[in-house]
């Protein structure tokens, strides 16, 4: 099954830099899984190179449903009660990921890189070429368009260290396609996170 995957990126607040289980899990996701149509686990995390900045990730059955959720008379309320965990700043994207993500957020290390087009007819190039990763990774790594910005591709990939995904990314075989690919976009975002899963 496809699945619709919510990723926000987020200013965390100091209180869910002390404790994000509790800010994130209690106020966030406890309430959103148990709308019709979210799946789980939902992963939550901080960014490994800094921690002012979170990432929540939750899989819908379809982008309709996520967006019917927006919609809902409960949405308000999930809302106001996320908003001692953020920060002034946060970016909500929707992805049908290549592959299945469960694999690359399951890791230890869980890379969110987010890239545009420096022109639309860059496409079928960047596609390809981070097709032909995905696919020696194993599916490891996974992309997808968003569905707010037709230009704008996120890549989920998991490695069991931040060293191992530079040491790899640095070996000629990948060097080169990664050499391709950011001659071809903006690269907007590319840190790390240690993902935890959450079960309501």
């Amino acid at each position: 099954m496809t699945f619709n995957t919510e990723i926000i990126i987020f200013d965390t607040s100091e209180a869910s830099r002390e404790n994000p289980e509790s800010q994130v899990v209690t106020n966030a996701l406890k309430p959103t899984l148990l709308a019709e149509g979210a799946n789980t686990p939902a992963y939550y995390g901080l960014q490994i190179e800094n921690p002012s900045t979170g990432y929540i990730i939750i899989h819908w059955d379809s982008h309709e449903i996520h967006q019917a959720f927006g919609n809902h008379p409960s949405f308000p309320a999930i809302h106001e009660a996320f908003k001692p965990s953020l920060g002034c700043n946060r970016a909500t994207y929707d992805v049908e990921f290549s592959a299945p993500t469960v694999a690359a957020l399951e890791k230890p290390v869980t890379e969110i890189p987010v890239s545009s087009l420096k022109a639309p007819e860059n496409r079928d190039a960047v596609v390809d070429i981070l097709t032909k990763i995905s696919e020696a990774s194993e599916n490891i790594l996974v992309f997808g368009q968003t569905r707010q910005d037709e230009n704008k591709y996120i890549v989920i990939g998991g490695w069991p260290t931040v060293e191992v995904h530079w040491e790899t990314a640095a070996k000629p075989e990948f060097a080169a396609a990664l050499t391709k690919l950011y001659s071809l976009v903006n690269k907007e975002h590319l840190y790390h996170t240690g993902l935890s899963r959450y079960w309501p």
